[in-house]
């Protein structure tokens, strides 16, 4: 009787590496939990101070807020296009529009997956699939190494909880899924079924970051070049074919992307990408690769470079193992590419001299963010490695000299890396947030991972089963992933719907600009256009004219109308409102959202820098006083508002203002019993303040108690918490909605979205269509950015805009009845379908079976 064949997936590992991830998040399936990173990236829901309730401090999951302002806003509009038969080429709702699959990281082409972000809960369903296709896409390709089931299983498991997926749910996260399928790839294209490694490439080329992708293809054209070697010479050529082969399909499937993108680029603002990138990790990042939470949860304390410089984390026990496997025989020219691969990634993370320039040589790599990206192939590394380790233990190979060797390493490294943290670790010693101490965080990490690193090296020694290794490693993996989790929030978070629906209704097809209480792009999630953004790239025009209008200090990547603060401490668009609403009237901005009580925009007249906190009181004793405000900026403003102490109400009398020149003084008053107790109180003034006014005068009068004054002091010279309102602003703006989550405000005078030069009666349906009636020739103009790409219909033809004003759209129209509607897609946009039906027929080529090279 023949004997039966054993399965290539046992039922159970299969069934491990689907279950467990979805296990790990069961309560915020349940709903009992959510790590939404709405809750903290935008402030525009009602039950924000929930993002504080987790059972310890921290975010959950993610450290980037990118999470939110790309990945689930961004994606959420993806998505919506999708379902609504849109090809998502456009988003007209950031900035004044600018390309959406063109920007790359909304990751407009990454189906079925991006659909998801159109779902509640969405963001967490693609995470959490991503990490399904992660383990198991590890398994077959450490099966198809022929080892170990069980070190094969152990391998999928690290993969898909590895250190990265535990800390970002952003873009760089995405394609990592999608590393262990090429690797899978490049070996089922030595039997010349190349179809796997196409489809790999297409996902890592769709998974919306292409600096992971590029990073993480490395590994898998490293292997492809071992493999080349390793292969008979009569079928090098044959396999290269197919390695070449899987890489053009990839790239004709992903075409429209690429083309998007290629053609965006041109006309791009691309930030810091345009130079070589040699930062290095800062000290007190290279612990927390080892003891991932020996400087508390993420974001503890106030200390937050090394958080951001951070893209994953190893633990102890992995590269104990990966040590361990770098004298074996099995894969052993596969060994020491991992190894060169990793040693050369720590190197430029390190900065280490001669090797960092030798990295940079890779066409491309220099100019990416290095030192945070190329985590996930530290870990890749380590991972594969490790799981080699184990199959040579369950295989009976024990290397105790291996393991000896490997010991004193991280023992070595464990004193390093605590050395260059521990000044970081005396400064948190003073923190204490939520039940635990930063002390217990620091002291109880180095003992977790100290016990787990001594139980593997002892287990290793006695030679025990190497099950039991696998699962202390399991264990420690597990218990790694699932600590940010903790700091998940206790409900979903809730739009204020009245804010979000006051604000639809006074847009329409115009934009507003925020200041807070809606993180940038989130106007994109909601489906109301705003003038904020934060993408790279970014349109070149848009931010040739933020900077003209606002200044050359203008962030181009994260346009928030907050960064960068100004000298007096104001977020970045204060004072540009409060001066010239013109500007943004001009761009078409309808209404301003400022955060809840902080009312009109106005200015303070002098910079806070080196300026402490303080305050002075005005008593019935000595009820006034007088400061030199020759310095101060005099806006043209006839209301102040000021922050007063009034003893929880109980200051009485009137405080009189008086600001004055040698010729004429501008002078208000208030009621101390109607003042807000620490807040801003408005004295409206009798006429505009003096532009060579020098003195500011403050008098208490029928009052019988104190009122505190509040100030800034600089070398004793104490000046008062003083803001003035414009006339501008009082021209141009009205209060519309007081909300819990913000103000919202109407800019009086905005431009409309689509205006004609002449006379005419429009009829609007949406964006992109039209209908007018004018009694001569004129032109249209449409606010919104020209790119190539752009065309108007106008009565069944054809025409491209042309510029206007620098960076809108501009039409001809005839007089009489028109219909006009205007489309976007990348110039040569057929090109690329025609090259994805190309790319498909070659993908379905190639997972037809072939014989396999012989192998020397």
């Amino acid at each position: 009787m023949p004997q039966k064949t054993r399965r290539f997936w046992p039922r159970s590992h299969f069934l491990a590496l689907i279950l467990l991830p979805i296990c790990l998040y069961l309560p915020e399936w349940l709903g009992l939990r959510s790590s939404d990173p709405m809750m903290t990236t935008s402030l525009m829901v009602q039950n924000s101070a929930n993002a504080a309730k987790g059972l310890i401090p921290g975010h959950p999951g993610w450290i980037d807020g990118c999470a939110g302002v790309f990945v689930e806003a961004l994606g959420r509009l993806v998505a919506h296009d999708w379902v609504h038969g849109v090809i998502p080429w456009w988003n007209p709702y950031s900035g004044v529009g600018m390309p959406l699959a063109g920007e790359y990281q909304p990751a407009a082409f990454f189906l079925p997956f991006v659909l998801f972000l159109g779902l509640p809960n969405g963001l967490l369903m693609m995470k959490c699939t991503l990490q399904i296709i992660a383990g198991l896409s590890t398994y077959a390709f450490l099966k198809q190494l022929r080892l170990d089931p069980r070190a094969a299983l152990i391998g999928g498991l690290l993969y898909a909880f590895n250190g990265t997926y535990a800390w970002a749910s952003d873009g760089p996260s995405e394609p990592l899924a999608f590393l262990p399928l090429a690797l899978y790839g490049v070996e089922r294209a030595r039997t010349g079924n190349w179809g796997w490694l196409a489809l790999s490439l297409t996902y890592l080329l769709l998974a919306g970051f292409p600096e992971t992708a590029f990073l993480l293809g490395l590994i898998a054209l490293g292997l492809a070049v071992l493999r080349f070697f390793q292969t008979a010479p009569g079928s090098r050529s044959r396999f290269a074919l197919h390695i070449c082969l899987g890489g053009l399909t990839a790239g004709l499937i992903a075409a429209p992307q690429l083309l998007a993108f290629l053609t965006f680029l041109p006309h791009a603002d691309i930030g810091v990408h345009g130079g070589i990138n040699d930062e290095t990790l800062p000290h007190q990042a290279w612990s927390m690769l080892l003891f991932p939470y020996i400087n508390g949860p993420i974001f503890y304390g106030s200390e937050l470079d090394a958080w951001y410089a951070l893209g994953g984390y190893c633990g102890l026990t992995l590269p104990f193992l990966a040590l361990c496997a770098i004298g074996g025989n099995n894969e052993r020219g596969l060994r020491f590419l991992l190894l060169g691969i990793f040693l050369a990634v720590v190197g430029k993370q390190a900065g280490v001299p001669g090797l960092t320039q030798l990295v940079d040589l890779v066409p491309g790599l220099g100019h990416t963010v290095f030192f945070r990206l190329c985590e996930p192939m530290v870990e890749s590394c380590l991972i594969l490695l490790a799981v080699f380790a184990l199959d040579d233990m369950f295989r009976g190979v024990w290397r105790r000299r291996a393991i000896i060797l490997s010991a004193c390493v991280m023992g070595a490294l464990i004193v390093t890396t605590y050395a260059l943290d521990h000044q970081f670790l005396t400064k948190l010693r003073s923190v204490s947030e939520g039940p635990v101490s930063s002390h217990i965080y620091a002291v109880g990490s180095l003992a977790f991972g100290t016990l787990c690193l001594a139980t593997v090296v002892f287990l290793a020694w006695s030679k025990k089963h190497p099950k039991i290794i696998g699962t202390v490693l399991c264990f420690e993996t597990l218990l790694l992933f699932g600590f940010p989790l903790l700091s998940a929030y206790p409900e979903q978070p809730r739009p204020d719907q009245r804010l979000i629906t006051a604000l639809q209704g006074e847009t329409g097809l115009q934009r507003f600009v925020t200041i807070g209480p809606i993180e940038p792009n989130y106007g994109a999630y909601l489906r109301i256009a705003s003038i904020n953004h934060n993408a790279i790239p970014t349109p070149k025009a848009w931010i040739e004219r933020l900077k003209q209008d606002f200044g050359s200090k203008v962030d181009a990547v994260t346009f928030n109308g907050s960064y960068p603060f100004a000298e007096n401490g104001d977020a970045f668009l204060e004072a540009s409102l409060a001066r010239h609403p013109d500007l943004f009237a001009k761009l078409g901005v309808s209404a301003l959202l400022v955060p809840p009580g902080h009312g009109m925009p106005s200015i303070a007249p002098y910079p806070l820098e080196n300026r402490q906190p303080n305050g002075f009181p005005l008593t019935p004793n000595s009820p006034e006083v007088t400061i030199n405000i020759s310095s101060w900026e005099k806006p043209v403003s006839r209301l102040a508002t000021l922050q007063l102490g009034t003893y929880a109400g109980n200051s009485n009398g009137i405080l009189i203002l008086s600001i004055c020149s040698d010729t004429q003084c501008a002078t208000g008053q208030t009621r101390l019993k109607e003042a807000t107790d620490n807040g801003l109180t408005s004295i409206e003034l009798d006429r505009i303040i003096p532009a060579d006014a020098h003195t500011l005068t403050l008098s208490l009068k029928e009052a019988t108690t104190d009122v505190m004054i509040w100030s800034t002091v600089k070398e004793r010279v104490g000046w008062p918490r003083i803001r003035f309102e414009t006339e501008a602003v009082r021209e141009a703006m009205m209060p519309v909605l007081h909300t819990g989550t913000g103000d919202l405000i109407r800019l009086k005078n905005a431009a409309p979205y689509f205006e004609t030069e002449a006379a005419c009666t429009l009829t609007l349906k949406d964006r992109e269509t039209l209908a007018a009636n004018c009694p001569a020739p004129t032109y249209l103009i449409r606010r919104e950015v020209i790119l190539p790409g752009w065309t108007a219909e106008v009565n069944g033809t054809f025409i491209v805009p042309e510029v206007w004003d620098g960076l809108f759209e501009r039409i001809p129209l005839p007089a009489g009845p028109t219909r006009i509607h205007f489309h976007f897609a990348p110039p040569g946009a057929i090109f690329g379908w025609i090259a994805t039906a190309l790319g498909l027929i070659l993908l379905w080529l190639g997972f037809r079976r072939v014989r396999a090279p012989d192998t020397p």
